[in-house]
């Protein structure tokens, strides 16, 4: 595909061939983000590099990874349960700093240096990476004449900039009625279910995606999950003990909870979520008592 048409509503085919459209849905997906320096490192986005890590891991060789986000992280982890020599290399002062802040970072920093991982913050890259896990990038080359930034611009209903285009996706930064902003979050589930409400609209039953993102992450015994679209916190909750799972971090602006990690504390992150999603106060003595049950603020 070379040009969608906005224009003439003609999609412009590589073999230079054109198809009519109505409604036109851009769903193009991301990409894994580059290093320059690094030809030779896997970047796990397809399924062939998948493969050439699963056969070095089952080989127990050593691994050099630069990065430390959740691909970093829980290649790391699956790595040293295997038997391999692992380093990470990650130019933050610690791991999923942007995401879960200095101090839950400092906790995982020192989960995955427990169990043997040769970590490195505040480093510049290796000389050499087998595996370079540095985010993802939205695939936004098919988006001339849309408006653009860190992925193309949607409403809360996948409408982009010209009429009759939609987008769908992790390619999209869409708003989020419950953030009131517009958020990207680099994970299937949300690409998948906000893909679902961006078609229904287009079949027209207009569908807003309200619902607040959520993911996991194993690394060892930890079952990590967390709801949230990684926007600037002011505030940070512990409900439990730092460090001593179960335990979940509840992440607030303006007093308002808008984002919470759970550490083998999935009933908490769950009830979160919902609590979330139907706009709920809920107190910071509320939050931070294991005692108290989310669901009792609920409708």
């Amino acid at each position: 595909m070379r040009d969608l048409g906005l224009d003439d509503h003609r999609v412009l085919l590589d073999d230079g061939k054109t198809i009519g459209w109505d409604l036109l849905c851009i769903a193009t997906g991301s990409g894994a983000r580059h290093l320059p320096g690094f030809p030779d490192g896997l970047y796990l986005r397809e399924l062939a590099e998948a493969d050439a890590l699963k056969s070095a891991i089952d080989a127990a060789m050593p691994l050099e990874i630069v990065g430390s986000g959740f691909i970093g992280c829980e290649v790391a982890a699956v790595a040293r349960q295997k038997g391999c020599e692992v380093r990470v290399s990650e130019i933050e002062e610690q791991p999923l700093l942007r995401v879960m802040g200095a101090e839950v970072g400092a906790y995982i920093a020192g989960v995955h240096r427990s169990r043997g991982v040769d970590l490195r913050l505040k480093a510049h890259p290796p000389a050499r990476a087998d595996i370079v896990a540095v985010g993802s990038a939205p695939r936004t080359e098919l988006a001339l004449g849309l408006n653009v930034d860190a992925g193309i611009i949607t409403d809360e209903l996948g409408r982009t900039s010209a009429p009759g285009v939609f987008a769908a996706g992790d390619v999209t930064r869409f708003f989020h009625p419950l953030y009131e902003t517009s958020i990207r979050v680099e994970h299937f589930q949300t690409a998948q279910r906000q893909g679902f409400a961006v078609g229904r609209t287009m079949a027209g039953a207009p569908t807003p995606y309200t619902e607040v993102p959520w993911f996991w992450s194993d690394q060892y015994d930890l079952n990590l999950q967390y709801v949230g679209a990684g926007l600037p916190w002011d505030d940070l909750v512990v409900r439990g003990e730092m460090g001593k799972p179960p335990f979940t971090v509840f992440y607030l602006a303006g007093g308002r909870p808008i984002a919470a990690a759970g550490f083998n504390d999935h009933h908490t992150v769950a009830r979160s979520r919902r609590a979330m999603e139907a706009r709920r106060n809920v107190t910071r003595t509320q939050l931070e008592d294991p005692s108290f049950d989310l669901r009792r603020v609920l409708p």
